[in-house]
């Protein structure tokens, strides 16, 4: 009978050797790992997902995107405004006044009658200073004599009244009235102000001046008895002492 060779090691199986068993495995080789199995590409609604293509954040827009759509909103914008602007009329501008002398005021007629002594007044050539140049001028006595109920008083100015303001404040100031109210200025615009104030011979008075940029002017009522109030009485004297021109 045969001896056995004693066991030792193997050697490694040789892939070309036709002596191999048959079913035996060759070792993988450096060219076959690229085709072993990995991790699988998730799959999109359309097949696998190259995330080369994935979104990610955006590069901001440079001058040159940006700029396209600045002029297109800029144009669009111009566009709009230019067609509101034909749309839209001219604004209104007030109409040229000038004054005139009523034949009678509050149904008073013109008075030739001397004015009580002591009577503060802003005389007419003071009046006409704060216009330049005067256009029109209104100064004019109202009432039924020295012994009538009431004597109405009117002076004013047309022209350019250059501070308003400043004249309202001045046409008032020779009455001496304590305390002075705003009051409506009535259709023409501007500032209006009443006050109560006495004449020397204890009689009672109402001051009320008005200014704006073309006429200013101040009217006054005396009464011998205490005055109610007057201010509705004043814009009728203003209704009809101005009117515009043309």
């Amino acid at each position: 009978m045969p001896k056995r060779r004693p066991a030792g090691p193997r050697r490694p199986l040789d892939l070309a050797d036709p002596r191999r068993p048959a079913g035996a495995r060759r070792p993988l080789g450096p060219a076959d790992v690229r085709h072993q199995a990995g991790p699988r590409r998730p799959l999109g609604p359309l097949g696998p997902v190259d995330r080369r293509h994935q979104a990610g954040p955006r590069r901001p827009l440079g001058l040159a995107g940006v700029l396209p759509a600045v002029v297109a909103a800029v144009l669009v914008s111009g566009c709009a405004v230019a067609d509101a602007g034909q749309s839209a009329g001219p604004a209104p501008t007030a109409a040229a006044r000038t004054l005139r002398t009523p034949d009678t005021l509050l149904g008073l007629p013109r008075s030739g009658a001397p004015l009580p002594a002591g009577l503060p007044r802003f005389r007419l050539n003071e009046l006409a200073r704060e216009a330049t140049p005067a256009t029109s001028t209104v100064e004019r006595t109202y009432g039924r004599g020295r012994n009538g109920p009431e004597t109405i008083i009117v002076s004013a100015v047309s022209g350019r009244i250059t501070d308003p303001q400043a004249t309202l404040a001045r046409l008032l100031k020779p009455y001496r009235i304590p305390k002075l109210r705003t009051v409506e200025f009535g259709r023409f615009g501007g500032e209006a102000r009443c006050g109560r104030g006495r004449t020397a011979d204890e009689g009672h008075l109402t001051a009320c001046a008005w200014a704006d940029p073309e006429i200013a002017g101040v009217v006054v009522f005396l009464t011998a008895t205490k005055q109610p109030d007057r201010k509705e009485d004043f814009l009728t004297v203003r209704d009809e002492l101005e009117q515009p021109t043309g």
